[in-house]
């Protein structure tokens, strides 16, 4: 067995993956659910610390981060406290969260946007500004690794997801609906686990890192590749003309600290995940 990993969050989108891939790796991870026990109260977090001695934490249970539509209005609040008892009781073990690219400010076009550029703009919205806050104590702590995600698809995630929405809209011979046209970079959700234990075994240099493919895609392009992969081809449909603002991370810090890494196409990722969701959805 390798390394004890304390993980939160282990029932939402990124640790349902996460998890069993580590597992499969021979770690042993330790998966307390919030239901069961308060993040938020530090003698709950050090008696978990105590009692379990983990030689890494992976943070991925922060309220919000698993449905942005669904925030309190203390987030803030809660998300800082959840950090500052595990970095408390982690007392200088790794810890890995999750950042976002929304603390770049999602209220304006993000192109290509490099971590360096991170603080010019403080986001507008209460997710991003609670991811803002995040990061800037993280700031504080050199044990801690922060990778910021921009989109990733795959399993479990919620159906109003676009690649999720969009393939389960084909597989029951609907059309595929978006809002607006926007380019977004996505990545699968087994590239990101991959990522992950590459810097469990190696510790990069960067301590924030956008976790960002080559190059980005439209939800227009998404929707073709869903169309070229099935024997049904959905109508596309988009309310609103024209191109919304732009959602893409440079990844030179990423593949610096990775150079030999290979994401997943855009095809190849939406294919397989398609050919999941055939095999598990019920239309």
């Amino acid at each position: 067995m390798r390394k004890t990993i304390l993980m939160t969050g282990a029932g939402g989108f990124v640790g349902r993956n996460l998890k069993p891939f580590l597992e499969d790796k021979n770690f042993k991870v330790i998966a307390p659910k919030s239901k069961d026990y308060d993040f938020t109260d530090a003698k709950t977090v050090k008696a978990l610390a105590d009692t379990y001695q983990p030689d890494l934490y992976i943070l991925s249970g922060f309220y919000g981060i698993s449905d942005p539509k669904n925030i309190p209005s203390d987030i803030e609040e809660k998300n800082l406290a959840i950090f500052e008892n595990f970095v408390k009781a982690a007392d200088g073990r790794d810890i890995i969260t999750f950042g976002s690219g929304a603390e770049y400010d999602k209220s304006r076009p993000i192109k290509k946007i490099k971590e360096s550029q991170w603080g010019e703009v403080i986001p507008k919205d209460l997710y991003g500004r609670a991811k803002y806050r995040l990061s800037q104590e993280i700031q504080k702590y050199p044990n801690v690794l922060n990778l910021r995600l921009f989109g990733v698809y795959g399993p479990y995630e919620f159906d109003s997801r676009f690649i999720t929405h969009a393939s389960k809209c084909n597989l029951a011979h609907k059309p595929i609906t978006m809002r607006q046209n926007v380019v977004f970079d996505y990545i699968p959700v087994e590239d990101l686990c991959e990522i992950v234990l590459r810097f469990i075994e190696k510790k990069p240099k960067a301590r924030f890192i956008n976790i960002t493919p080559d190059k980005g895609i439209s939800l227009m392009e998404i929707a073709q590749t869903i169309n070229k992969i099935s024997s049904y081809k959905s109508e596309i449909i988009s309310a609103k003309k024209g191109l919304g603002n732009e959602y893409t991370g440079d990844n030179a810090v990423l593949k610096e600290e990775l150079p030999d890494f290979k994401f997943t196409s855009y095809e190849d990722g939406i294919k397989r995940f398609y050919e999941h969701l055939a095999k598990t959805t019920e239309i």
